[in-house]
């Protein structure tokens, strides 16, 4: 998460951008595929884990780079690595973090 400046945002706020782009971009039907869970998310870092379906997940990678503001802020929400599970995204984390 890359912002133009610090400003709080809540797990809502995101999690509804996103819903947002999938349904601009992709449709109810494609979006309703998706599975979106937001599991971990770190705003001082910048750092978030979601969890959708291993068969949609290029929809939101996608949708994730169409987000350019939340709540009339400046943001960039890009992609660090995909993983099959949590657990070894969570250990990624701790490694990217370090």
């Amino acid at each position: 998460m890359i912002s133009e400046q610090n400003f709080s945002l809540d797990k809502q706020k995101i999690l509804n951008s996103i819903w947002g782009a999938l349904w601009k971009y992709f449709g109810l039907k494609e979006a309703s595929r998706v599975g979106l869970w937001l599991v971990d998310l770190d705003f001082l870092k910048g750092i978030g884990i979601i969890r959708c379906s291993h068969l949609t997940k290029e929809i939101v990678i996608s949708a994730l780079t169409f987000i350019t503001e939340i709540s009339g802020k400046k943001i960039i929400l890009s992609p660090i690595k995909t993983s099959g599970t949590i657990r070894s995204i969570k250990n990624t984390k701790k490694l990217y973090l370090e």
